[in-house]
């Protein structure tokens, strides 16, 4: 492995200079840019960066959406000698100031002047922060210049210091800061974790021995947030390393249209990708005519048979190989060719998905493979691999990892993916490393004789009821998701006497609901109080209540008036319930229901 990032980008750019890095889409056309295209505008970002004055270790930071500018730009601050700090372009403004005063940031790209506006009014409040480089907008400021501009400044500082970038590499040493990416955290200010170039290069290592480059493939797709580390680690660095082509998604809302054109070899996501997926499908076979409805119920009997005998290691018996077949033409063909037609394996990460669910894509030849992480250990430390998987478990401990359960089942992390502490925070450092090397998670969990790892919990999301009892509320909201119409669910009940649950629904899905009950025109408000929707979801609630301990029951739920979203304050960029503004906002709702 190479000493840092900047060497790893570098042989990569070198070594397949013609060959195609990234695909991005413009005017319905999908246009290549290599690696050599790629590797000289990353050398004049780079050198602009130092024109302007910035220095090794200083913190820039880089915000906007997931495209290649993004890249390009994470990529010349690293070879500048800089820090990269990603700002999840959906934060408000005071958390974007906080991001930006906490980093000390000099100098801030971002993607065009809306988002620049949003730093606009607090610059008072940021001395050090130097310059902004737009990509898509002149800025009318003198702090202000175009990304164009600054790659023109980088050429004319490598015309007159023309190894000056050689030496800002050969500096940069493997325990030094690459990247501080702050948590979006449920709760609190965000925290900004540092990862060095040695974490990230172990990630990367430790990935490419579980899952091969002909399991990988040679193209995938760039729409999550690189300001998260599942997008930017074993996501962007780790394509890189293995020199897999990336096309960057330029509208999520488009993404299926993308993806048949793309038709990526493997696909990385997060969990309510493949939740709304599954509901989606589900909800149109429901509106479909019942011949259909009964082929498609046949088959998929047939897929999660087949599967269970994969799972189990067992071959399956000519008559289910000659079904599974069959079944395979009439139905899960056409599911494989929703996601391009080519993806064998899908990677999820940061929540658990429902058995069902995988064993679903399993049935339609796609297999989920499950792994368990955080921003501290560089993503992965337990990962579900094509060759050892368990559904419901997240894997075994990637190669060189120590994993141990403490006394009070918080899991317990050890290696070189363990990150180096928290940004201007060493007392939350000390409380969360150990003399030892030991990280704490938060997470809950147990490790099976096989080495599998099963999460049960979050820490620090435990409820108590009233009555002392202990529950862990994304067991229960994850089985109260696993209805189509239930986009998100989040259960209360701290310091009650019983356990409530607000269900955020699936205005899609919901939609399809309404045609099929003869009321498609009703808007969303007056759907979520009809009486015939209130008696389905009860009966899917005393479905799931009889899976659970008796003080574990959901005794009543609401309908939130609007679907969850980031930009209304309920849920973080990575899609997880805000809990304390969920209750905050609607306490009145909450209230109602313990009456």
């Amino acid at each position: 492995m190479p000493r840092n990032l900047i060497e790893m980008v570098n042989d990569r750019c070198r070594k397949d200079a013609n060959k195609t890095a990234f695909l991005v889409k413009k005017d319905g056309k999908w246009n290549p840019v290599t690696w050599g295209e790629v590797d000289r505008r990353v050398e004049r970002i780079a050198a602009g960066l130092r024109a302007l004055g910035v220095q090794t270790g200083d913190r820039i930071s880089i915000m906007g959406n997931t495209r290649l500018e993004w890249t390009l730009a994470d990529l010349g601050v690293l070879r500048a000698g800089g820090v990269s700090v990603g700002i999840y372009h959906t934060l408000s403004e005071e958390q974007i100031a906080y991001i930006l005063k906490d980093s000390g940031s000099t100098v801030l790209f971002v993607e065009n002047r809306a988002l620049s506006e949003k730093v606009q009014s607090r610059l008072a409040e940021l001395p050090e922060l130097k310059y902004r480089v737009c990509w898509d907008d002149n800025l009318e400021s003198a702090d202000a210049l175009r990304l164009e501009n600054l790659e023109q400044k980088g050429e004319s500082f490598l015309a007159e210091t023309p190894g000056a970038l050689k030496t800002v590499e050969k500096e940069i040493q493997p325990d030094d800061i690459a990247i501080i990416i702050y948590t979006s955290g449920t709760t609190g200010p965000p925290k900004g974790a540092c990862l060095s170039h040695k974490n990230i290069l172990a990630q990367i290592d430790l990935t490419g021995r579980l899952i091969t480059d002909e399991q990988l493939g040679d193209i995938m797709m760039f729409f999550l947030p690189l300001s998260h580390v599942g997008e930017r680690v074993p996501g962007q660095f780790v394509r890189i390393h293995r020199g897999v082509t990336a096309a960057y998604v330029n509208d999520i809302n488009r993404i299926l249209e993308d993806i048949v054109e793309i038709k990526p070899t493997f696909f990385g996501s997060v969990p309510r990708v493949f939740e709304k997926a599954y509901a989606r499908i589900q909800s149109e076979v429901a509106a479909a005519p019942p011949l259909k409805q009964k082929i498609f119920r046949w088959a998929e009997a047939v897929g999660r048979e087949t599967s269970r005998h994969l799972q189990a290691g067992r071959d399956l018996p000519p008559v289910l190989r000659v079904k599974q077949a069959i079944a395979d033409r009439l139905v899960f063909k056409k599911i494989r060719g929703i996601f391009g037609g080519r993806v064998r394996f899908f990677l999820s990460s940061s929540a658990p998905i429902a058995v069902e669910i995988l064993e679903f894509f399993h049935a339609c030849g796609m297999l989920v493979l499950e792994g368990y992480g955080q921003t501290e250990v560089s993503c992965f430390c337990n990962l579900c691999t094509p060759d050892a998987y368990r559904f419901g478990s997240v894997g075994r401990a990637m190669p060189e990892v120590d994993i141990k359960i403490a006394e009070d089942g918080e899991i317990m992390v050890k290696g070189d993916i363990v990150f180096k502490g928290y940004f201007n925070q060493p007392e939350l450092t000390r409380k969360t490393i150990t003399d030892d090397g030991w990280i704490y998670t938060g997470d809950l969990g147990r490790i099976d004789d096989d080495g599998y790892l099963w999460i049960t919990g979050r820490k620090k999301e435990i409820i108590v009821t009233s009555g002392g009892k202990n529950v862990t509320p994304s067991n229960i909201e994850r089985l109260l998701m696993n209805h189509p119409l239930i986009e998100l669910a989040m259960v209360h009940g701290d310091r009650r006497n019983y356990l409530t649950v607000l269900l955020s629904l699936s205005p899609d899905t919901l939609k399809g609901w309404a045609e099929t009950h003869g009321c498609p025109d009703l808007e969303f408000e007056r759907l979520i109080v009809r009486e015939d929707l209130k008696e389905e979801i009860q009966k899917h609630v005393d479905e799931v209540n009889k899976h659970l301990a008796r003080y574990e029951t959901i005794k009543k739920f609401a309908f939130v008036p609007r679907p969850f979203q980031v930009e209304t304050g309920e849920l973080t960029p990575t899609m997880k319930v805000k809990r304390g503004v969920v209750e905050q906002k609607y306490k009145d709702l909450l209230d109602r229901l313990y009456v």
